[in-house]
Parts: C-alpha cells; structure tokens; sequence
C-alpha cells in the first residue's frame, strides 16, 4: 500500500483513495468511512484474541467471588471517587448563550454580536416581525 504522489493511500477495505491522518500516516490501513473503521476494528481484535487466546478464560469466576464478599464496594467507590470534570472548576465561570440569528446576517455581524455579549452582555437580537429589529448598545465600555 504504497501513498500516491499527493500522499494519498488506498483504503485496503472499500478500496478508495483517502488522505491519512499525518500522525498514523505510516500504520494508517483504512479511510475515515464508519463502515471500513468498524471492519478494521473487528480485524485487529479478532487478531489480538487470535494471539491471547487465553487472556479472558478463569478470569470470571475470581471476579465474581470478590464481588460478592464486597457487594457495596462499587456504589461506595462511585460516592467517594467523582468525575474528573468534577474535580477541575472551570478557568473562568461558564456562560451560556442562545442566539437567534436568521439567515440573511452575515457571518461578520454574527461575531460582532458574540463579541457584545461576551464583552458586557449588551448585545440582542430580537426576530420573528416581518423585519427584524435589532437593538445595540455602543456605548457601554468592553
């Protein structure tokens, strides 16, 4: 599977042509479609359990016993240990916004308007009249 002269590779499972991903451009074997990732996951497990045969075998039967001496250990673990997002505030206090924004503004007055709201939270924009109306504040400081 050697790229092509614009570093293209061809996918080894639907066949087509696809750019790699620079960081696994070397070991990269299939394009970004769902179905050949998919197949190339079931081939490089099949494989790994081809080479481990008995990794998983036994194993069960020791795990369950431990849980049933220690049945609360779980659910004990869950209240004492939280999420890591849990653990690390954010920086800075998150802010939701929803904007209405109909499709004739364009992109330009649509980043002026997050910039408002971010900046001093003067910014609106008010929709659904036969014109719109839109309402801002420039005199207020950033």
């Amino acid at each position: 599977m050697e790229p092509t002269e614009r570093g293209q590779k061809r996918c080894l499972y639907c066949g087509r042509y696809y750019q790699p991903d620079a960081r696994a451009s070397k070991t990269q074997k299939s394009c970004k479609e769902a179905k050949c990732r998919a197949q190339r996951k079931r081939e490089s497990q099949r494989k790994w359990v081809e080479a481990n045969p008995g990794y998983f075998r036994g194993r069960y039967v020791q795990v369950k016993e431990w849980r049933k001496q220690h049945p609360d250990y779980q659910r004990l673990w869950r209240k004492k240990v939280r999420e890591i997002q849990d653990k690390i505030p954010p920086a800075e206090p998150v802010r939701t916004m929803v904007l209405v924004i109909p499709e004739k503004m364009l992109q330009n007055e649509i980043q002026d308007e997050i910039r408002l709201v971010k900046q001093c939270g003067c910014g609106f924009y008010v929709a659904g009249e036969k014109k719109a109306r839109r309402e801002t504040r420039f005199d207020c400081s950033p």
